[in-house]
């Protein structure tokens, strides 16, 4: 967490304005605990979140009056005693606090592997790295969900060894789509199948292409390929709707 989510966090918790200051000087001294700000810099980091104008002269003399607080240096710069400091840990460490990942569905929907605990975290994270802008990450974790449904409509019909390698482990997802691609006795639609060959060239990209970054526009256009091979996987794989 940037010093700028945590402020963002304190004021979507509504925390007055006063104790947003506090926290300012709580998060400066966090591995430095004789760092220290200004009113005037607590003021203009307020207003970069989105507060109105500030009057540092009135926060100055708010923070003097302040027995949490005490002068550093001769800049006009405060920072938090000690015992004030251990007293507020916990009042604002939860703030630090990993926040769970929210599911948007921005690229695929979780209830399409619902069935499997499993695949719901991996679906949940490739459309939080969506939404983050993490391209790549969300590339490469759309293989994986691709690569795992394939193993499960496998294992499911009993067929598991015919897409493992004379090492026993399952092959790659080029090695898992070659097989797919030639299998006589598995009915994978044509649009999933497409679905399944439009993504190959983005998921080797993002997983070994160490001068690729995929954007947006590149998932943009595989997703709906995408969700019509993965529904089409699972319901190959047995997963109950």
């Amino acid at each position: 967490m940037t010093q700028s989510e945590f402020l963002v966090a304190l004021h979507e918790q509504s925390v007055p304005i006063y104790e947003q200051a506090i926290g300012l000087l709580w998060w400066t001294g966090r591995d430095d605990p004789a760092a220290g700000l200004s009113a005037r810099a607590i003021c203009d980091l307020l207003e970069a979140t989105g507060l109105p104008k500030q009057n540092a002269s009135r926060l100055n003399g708010k923070l003097l009056d302040d027995r949490r607080t005490s002068k550093l240096g001769s800049g006009g710069e405060r920072r938090l005693h000690p015992r004030a400091r251990s007293e507020l840990n916990n009042t604002f460490k939860e703030f630090l606090a990993p926040k769970p990942v929210r599911d948007t569905s921005s690229v695929l929907p979780t209830a399409l592997v619902a069935a499997r605990g499993y695949l719901v975290k991996v679906v949940t994270q490739l459309n939080a790295a969506y939404d983050a802008q993490l391209y790549d990450c969300c590339a490469v974790m759309c293989r994986r969900t691709l690569e795992t449904l394939v193993i499960e409509v496998y294992e499911h019909v009993g067929r598991a060894d015919e897409i493992k390698g004379t090492d026993g482990h399952f092959l790659m997802f080029s090695g898992l789509l070659g097989v797919v691609e030639h299998d006589k006795k598995l009915s994978v639609g044509r649009n999933a199948m497409q679905g399944l060959r439009d993504f190959k060239k983005l998921g080797d990209l993002s997983a070994h292409n160490r001068r690729f970054n995929a954007r947006q526009d590149d998932i943009d256009r595989v997703r709906d390929g995408l969700r019509v091979a993965v529904e089409e996987l699972a319901h190959l794989a047995g997963f109950k709707p």
